[in-house]
C-alpha cells in the first residue's frame, strides 16, 4: 500500500481500536506494532480501520469476536457519544416504551375513553396504522444496520429470524393447542402472529454496555427488523391452509410458492429500488451539502420500495426494509472500508421518525388491551412464552455457536412485539376470521405483546445493571 494510495482512503464512521490508537499528529495516527517510518505507521483514520479489517479474524460468527471484528472492519459502532447524536431518544432506554402503553390505557377506554378502538370492529384502520408505522421503523432501521455483509456479522442474526423464529412459531403453536384447546391451524397462526419480535425496542432496551456486548443489540435489531418483514408471508401461508386466502390458495404448494416469491421478490427489489437512490444522491449531490434532498429522496424511496413491491405481489415491509439497507450501504454488498452514504442530519431524522412511530404503536397497544377482557390463563401463556419457549426456540436457532452467558442470556430474555405482531393480528382478523376465534385470538394476542414489552423491558434493566461495564445512555 502506497502512501499517495493510503491518503485517498475514506474516512470511516466508527472509533479506533484500542490497538489502533497511538500519538496523534494532526489527523495521522500510528498503529501499534507497525514499523517506525512505514507507511502503515503514518495512515489516517481510514487507512488504520482497512489494515484492521484485512488483519480481523475471519471468525464463523462468534459472537465473542464479533464486537472487536465490528471496529475493525470499519463499521460504526453505537457507543454512548454517537447514539445520542444520531437517536437522541435513545437515553430515555425502556421509558418511551413503557410512557407510550400508561398513555394508551389513560386515554383509552379503562380512563378518558378518548380512544376504544377494537381490533375485530376497527380492524382495517388498525392494519394501516400499524402498517403505517411498521413500514417507517423497518426502513428507519435498515438505514442505520451499516454492519458490513458478512457472515461473521450477519449469521447469527439470520440463524434467530430463520431457525429461532420457525422454533417459536412452532412451540408457541404447540403451547396454544394445550392451554386453549385450539386445532393445529387456529394455534399454528397464533404462533405465527407471535413470532417476530421488535427491532425499535431491541434497540432501546438492550444499548450497548462494554466492548464484548457490541454484539448483541445488533443481532436483536436485525433478528426483529427480518422476522417482522417475514411474518406477513407466513400469516398469509397459514390462512391459506385455513381457505381464508385467495380462493384456490388452500393448496400446498401455491401456497408455499406464493411465500417464496414474496419474500424473493421483495428482497431483490427493495435492494435494487434502494442502490438506484444511492447512486442517485451520489450523482445530485456527490459533496453531501444538501441534507434536505436526501431527506425528500429517502422519503421517496420508502413509498416507491412498497408500491413496487405491492405491484409484483412481493412482501412491502421486507422491500422497504431491504431499501433502507441498501441505501446506507450505498448499494454496495462488499467493501471493506465504507464512506458516510447518508448525512447526519438524515439519520437523526430517521430516528425520530421510528421511535415516533415506536411510541405511537404503543399508544395504541395500551389502548387496545385496555378494553381486552384479561383471563389468567392468556398471561400464563404469555408467561410460558417469554420464559421457556424464547429461550427454548433461541438456542435451537444458535445451535453449537459458542457463546458467553452474559450474550446468551439477552439474546434469550429479549422477547417483545409490537408493530409487527399488531399487524399480523389485523392482516388475520381482516382475512374473514370467524367472529368468536377472533376475539379470541385478538384477547390473547394483545396480552401477550403487552406483557412481552414490560418483561422484556425488566429483563433488560436488570440485565444493565448487573453489568459491571455498564454505560447510564
Amino acid at each position: 500500500m502506497t502512501t499517495s494510495a493510503i491518503h485517498n482512503v475514506p474516512r470511516p464512521v466508527g472509533r479506533l481500536p484500542p490497538r489502533a490508537r497511538g500519538s496523534v499528529a494532526g489527523s495521522r495516527r500510528k498503529v501499534a506494532g507497525a514499523p517506525s517510518g512505514s507507511a502503515l505507521a503514518r495512515t489516517d483514520d481510514g487507512a488504520i480501520l482497512d489494515e484492521c479489517a484485512r488483519r480481523a479474524p475471519r471468525t464463523r460468527g462468534s459472537p465473542e469476536r464479533i464486537g472487536k471484528s465490528l471496529r475493525c472492519s470499519g463499521a460504526p459502532v453505537r457507543r454512548q457519544d454517537n447514539i445520542r447524536a444520531e437517536f437522541p431518544l435513545t437515553r430515555w432506554s425502556t421509558s418511551p416504551a413503557i410512557f407510550g402503553l400508561v398513555i394508551g390505557v389513560l386515554v383509552g377506554p379503562l380512563g378518558l375513553k378518548l380512544l376504544e378502538p377494537h381490533v375485530v370492529e376497527d380492524g382495517g384502520l388498525i392494519e394501516s396504522v400499524s402498517e403505517i408505522a411498521l413500514l417507517a421503523c423497518l426502513f428507519c432501521v435498515g438505514l442505520r444496520l451499516r454492519v458490513p455483509f458478512e457472515w461473521r456479522f450477519w449469521g447469527l442474526p439470520l440463524r434467530l429470524s430463520t431457525v429461532a423464529m420457525l422454533a417459536t412459531a412452532t412451540l408457541t403453536a404447540a403451547a396454544a393447542h394445550i392451554l386453549f384447546d385450539m386445532s393445529l391451524s387456529e394455534a399454528l397462526l397464533l404462533g405465527v402472529i407471535l413470532a417476530p419480535t421488535d427491532a425499535v425496542l431491541a434497540s432501546d432496551m438492550y444499548a450497548p454496555v462494554d466492548v464484548e456486548q457490541d454484539a448483541v443489540p445488533f443481532a436483536l435489531a436485525a433478528e426483529g427488523a427480518l422476522t417482522s418483514a417475514f411474518a406477513a408471508p407466513l400469516v398469509l401461508v397459514v390462512l391459506g391452509f385455513l381457505g381464508l386466502d385467495d380462493p384456490g390458495s388452500g393448496v400446498l404448494g401455491s401456497v408455499t410458492l406464493a411465500g417464496i416469491w414474496s419474500v424473493a421478490a421483495g428482497t431483490v427489489a427493495g435492494w435494487l429500488l434502494g442502490a438506484a437512490m444511492s447512486r442517485w444522491i451520489a450523482l445530485l449531490d456527490p459533496d453531501r451539502q444538501g441534507d434536505f434532498l436526501e431527506e425528500m429522496i429517502v422519503l421517496a424511496t420508502v413509498a416507491l420500495a412498497y408500491t413496487c413491491a405491492l405491484a409484483i405481489r412481493a412482501d412491502g415491509l421486507l422491500a422497504v426494509f431491504t431499501s433502507g439497507l441498501a441505501l446506507s450501504h450505498g448499494g454496495r454488498l462488499r467493501r471493506s472500508v465504507r464512506k458516510v452514504v447518508l448525512g447526519a442530519r438524515v439519520l437523526r431524522f430517521a430516528g425520530r421518525v421510528e421511535r415516533l412511530a415506536a411510541v405511537l404503536i404503543m399508544v395504541l397497544l395500551g389502548a387496545l388491551v385496555a378494553g381486552v377482557d384479561l383471563r389468567l390463563r392468556a398471561v400464563l401463556f404469555a408467561l410460558v412464552l417469554l420464559t421457556l419457549l424464547r429461550p427454548l426456540a433461541v438456542r435451537l436457532g444458535v445451535g453449537g455457536l459458542v457463546m458467553a452467558a452474559g450474550q446468551r442470556r439477552p439474546l434469550e430474555w429479549f422477547g417483545a412485539r409490537a408493530a409487527a405482531a399488531l399487524y399480523c393480528l389485523a392482516l388475520a382478523v381482516n382475512h374473514g376470521l370467524g367472529g368468536s376465534f377472533a376475539h379470541d385470538l385478538a384477547g390473547i394476542t394483545l396480552v401477550v405483546i403487552v406483557s412481552s414489552i414490560v418483561f422484556s423491558a425488566v429483563s433488560a434493566l436488570s440485565s444493565r445493571r448487573a453489568s459491571p461495564g455498564a454505560v447510564d445512555l
